[in-house]
């Protein structure tokens, strides 16, 4: 199906030195490799407020007082209560785009510059981390927007437009599911030669970011040893772990934000976009089996969570202000797809291994820690997948875990109460792919 995509153009604003000169008659055009390096390392355009908040407002690791559910206006309503609603541009799935149109800029006026031996590391680095960030982009975009990739199934179901090119008269197509996270796996298996092991900063791809790209697409595909040999081929780049009992590592357990902008566990940094904002931390409180999860001794109840009124409410993110969410890559979250696809493959010794190397670090000194033993696959992966929930919260990636839980048969259902009303979200149900934006629906006609 070919479409016209709608894709903002505001790419020219603050993105380097070139922009930062006076204005003349004429347009100031990115040309030369410093100049498309700056593009990509304009954080407000392609880090900050980027991947998809709709995937955080449909999952369950919050829920809304009665106090602000009166306030909400009627499309938040039904957005909490996963029933579909008209919506516009300026969103999810125009904030994705943008950075992929920036990316194919980007690659298209790098075909026009020779590699030398003078300007490769800088000529790579450009072309790696545009293919990296169009990976990443369609990653979240296919969670939000797609049903939900089955590794013994067609995946012939509608997918996202992957775009290769930065014309707009040139026309968008909508893949399937199967197309689209081959081009995802693609573009980010092709970077891994092209971007550097250590990144100037953060916000910058990398190849332990790739590698642990890959391991997230690879999990919620459900190819669980492909997404083992990524996560462990990027922590052998980079393991590091905070210790949370040490605030010289970065960490202010008790401080509104406890961390700052880029950790020690950071691989690759990006926020999620304020759309469909009603799971802010100052409007929603944490869901209650959530914070039932947190054992005596962990410090991440205390890290993550501040108490309110005799409920919890969110302040872990991983971005300095609890205005931005923080959906990046970490070390932690390798060492939990490491750990699952251990125990899926039976080698429960690996498996605990990481998991209990990563539970220390969030364990209180001054409280006895007790190892989970290797004996039972059920056990561990119940564990792990534990784990995912009390470490990953408000990431955007709960949507993803429940949808390929459910496709393995654990059966999770999501439920809202609204007053005296119960809405329940079954398992399977065409709700997990979330509407898309309303100018896109003469498309579909």
């Amino acid at each position: 199906m070919k479409i016209t995509l709608i894709i903002i153009l505001c790419l020219f604003t603050s993105c380097g030195k070139f922009l930062d000169e006076k204005s003349s008659n004429k347009l100031a055009v990115p040309v030369s490799i410093s100049d498309l390096q700056a593009l990509l390392d304009n954080q407000s355009m392609i880090n900050d407020k980027r991947t998809p908040a709709f995937l955080q407002a449909s999952a369950d690791d919050y829920f809304l007082p009665e106090n602000v559910l009166n306030g909400l206006a009627a499309e938040e309503k039904l957005l909490y209560t996963w029933k579909p609603f008209d919506y516009y541009f300026g969103n999810d799935w125009s904030a994705a785009y943008h950075v992929v149109y920036t990316a194919n800029y980007c690659l298209e006026r790098l075909e026009k510059i020779p590699k030398t031996a003078e300007n490769t590391a800088s000529w790579d680095n450009v072309y790696g981390s545009a293919r990296f960030l169009k990976a990443y982009c369609y990653l979240g975009l296919v969670w939000a927007f797609c049903r939900e990739y089955d590794p013994d199934g067609s995946n012939d179901s509608r997918g996202i437009v992957l775009r290769n090119s930065s014309d707009f008269n040139v026309p968008s197509v909508f893949y399937t599911v199967g197309e689209s996270y081959a081009e995802i796996i693609r573009l980010a298996e092709d970077c891994l030669q092209y971007l550097p092991e250590k990144p100037l900063v953060k916000a910058r791809p990398s190849v332990p970011a790739a590698h642990s790209l890959l391991a997230r697409a690879l999990l919620s595909m459900g190819r669980y040893g492909q997404a083992l040999i990524h996560s462990e081929k990027a922590l052998l780049i980079d393991k590091a772990l905070i210790n949370f009992n040490s605030p010289a590592d970065g960490i202010a357990i008790n401080s509104e934000t406890p961390f700052g902008k880029f950790t020690k566990e950071t691989i690759f940094y990006s926020e999620m976009s304020q759309n469909f904002n009603i799971f802010h931390p100052g409007r929603a409180f944490a869901d209650t089996a959530l914070m039932a999860l947190f054992e005596a001794g962990d410090l991440r109840l205390k890290a993550y969570y501040q108490s309110d009124g005799g409920y919890y409410k969110f302040k872990g993110t991983h971005s300095n202000t609890i205005s931005s969410l923080f959906s990046g890559l970490t070390t932690a979250e390798m060492y939990l797809i490491s750990a699952e696809c251990h125990a899926r493959a039976g080698n429960l010794a690996e498996g605990v291994r990481y998991l209990n190397t990563f539970r220390k670090s969030r364990w209180d000194a001054s409280t006895a820690y007790q190892d989970i033993p290797a004996d039972s696959k059920e056990k561990i992966l119940g564990n792990v997948l534990d784990e995912r929930r009390r470490e990953l919260a408000m990431r955007g990636i709960r949507w993803s875990d429940i949808k390929r839980l459910n496709r393995e048969g654990y059966g999770i259902t999501l439920k809202r109460v609204l007053g005296e009303e119960t809405i329940v979200l079954q398992p399977g149900s065409d709700s997990y792919i979330l509407p898309l934006p309303k100018d896109l629906e003469k498309f579909f006609e």
